[in-house]
């Protein structure tokens, strides 16, 4: 699995505070100096008017199959997003999937409904209760609900738990529903996103 990533908070404009508070790329590995500067480079990169057709050029040459666009960061601006549907568009072999809480901005809501109607990529709107449900999912779209408290959790199609509340047998929740990543079952059985793949396109 590659991904591509910039740094969090900063290209991050549909944020909660609830997620800014929460964010596991403000802390662990993330607040190294040499991650910090990896970022910002990768932010700078992402703003050549020939990003597009450098990433596309890259995954072509080291033939990755699965793709993940910001495990940091998210999707900054129309333009950048765009410069993403170019990428996805010319790697048809490539899975990607994205999860963005940029649903909050409307000029890249836009962008988004038509990054989900290609079939190599998997569009997650994340949310919370801060944010609340998106009052609009483009066909193809799919909803993360992050989850943090006492808060009975909205009809999510997958829910994210907070880190202490993986460790709490929480029986409002339905366990199909949570990140398998994130459950006792899940971690004895070593499960990962490549193994899961429940959160990939089809």
């Amino acid at each position: 699995m590659f991904h591509f990533d910039t740094p969090p908070v900063t290209t991050c404009p549909g944020r909660s505070k609830r997620c800014e508070s929460l964010c596991y790329c403000r802390r662990g590995r993330f607040v190294f100096p040499q991650v910090i500067e990896r970022l910002e480079w990768c932010y700078e990169q992402s703003k050549r008017d020939d990003f597009a057709s450098r990433m596309t050029a890259e995954i072509h040459r080291k033939g990755c199959l699965a793709v993940r666009p910001h495990v940091s960061g998210d999707l900054y601006s129309p333009g950048y997003a765009r410069k993403w549907l170019e990428i996805v568009t010319n790697c048809p072999r490539t899975k990607f999937w994205l999860y963005t809480r940029s649903w909050r901005i409307p000029g890249i809501l836009e962008v988004l409904a038509e990054l989900a109607k290609l079939p190599n990529l998997a569009v997650w709107f994340s949310a919370d209760e801060e944010t609340g449900y998106p009052p609009t999912v483009p066909e193809g779209v799919r909803v993360a609900w992050l989850m943090d408290s006492d808060e009975e959790p909205e009809a999510a199609d997958l829910i994210f738990l907070n880190h202490p509340l993986r460790y709490q047998d929480d029986k409002r929740i339905k366990l199909d529903l949570i990140c398998p990543t994130e459950t006792e079952s899940g971690r004895k059985k070593g499960t990962s996103c490549s193994t899961c793949q429940f959160c990939w396109p089809d």
